[in-house]
């Protein structure tokens, strides 16, 4: 269990982490373990990769992870409270 990932969503900070060699920015929605076991943070991306949406990364993978003291509004409009590919949740909006 990440504890910086947990703050970020309850205090709705952007987080900064490397994965899959570049440096991504997202607003974290939820967090917590997948059905198949693996601990993961769905989130909105804002930059890093390949556009703005909603991205699942696999904690494993994720690298350098920082919040951002720049906060976030609300979540985003496709955001669904209890993420049904979660079988625990450590944390959502």
């Amino acid at each position: 269990m990440n504890q910086t990932i947990i703050n970020a969503i309850q205090e709705r900070l952007l987080l900064t982490f490397d994965y899959k060699g570049k440096t991504r920015v997202v607003e974290p929605h939820t967090y917590g373990v997948q059905h198949n076991g693996n601990e993961s943070l769905s989130a909105w991306q804002l930059s890093g990769g390949s556009g703005e949406d909603f991205r699942l990364y696999i904690l494993s993978e994720m690298t350098a992870i920082e919040p951002q003291g720049e906060p976030f509004e609300d979540e985003r409009p496709a955001y669904q409270k209890g993420d049904g590919r979660y079988s625990k949740i450590f944390a959502e909006l």
